[in-house]
């Protein structure tokens, strides 16, 4: 699969915060950077995305800024807005950094 699909079917779980999408999308070394510096990997996606299902049923992802093997963009959960920072390739996303208030 093209990077750029595994990028959008990425976009697509966070956006239905569905846990079984993100994982199809990620690679087996996957990390999601947090702010406070937890560190959650692939087998962390379910716990991850059952707390955000506590903020809001949906995530809203706008102003996406793809650059080669790296994309940015603005989410909002519920009450929290912030930002990622997204590596990935043909075999999915492998990072994001995430940043918020």
């Amino acid at each position: 699969m093209a990077a750029a699909d595994k990028l959008g079917g990425y976009a697509t779980g966070f956006g239905n915060l569905n846990a079984d999408t993100l994982a199809a999308n990620v690679t087996d070394d996957y990390k999601l950077l947090d702010k406070d510096g937890k560190i959650y990997r692939k087998g962390d996606l379910p716990g991850y995305i059952a707390e955000l299902r506590k903020l809001a049923d949906k995530m809203v992802i706008t102003d996406v800024v793809v650059d080669g093997g790296t994309a940015w963009c603005k989410w909002q959960v519920g009450d929290i807005v912030g930002a990622g920072m997204i590596t990935f390739g043909d075999k999915g996303v492998s990072q994001e950094q995430l940043f918020y208030a």
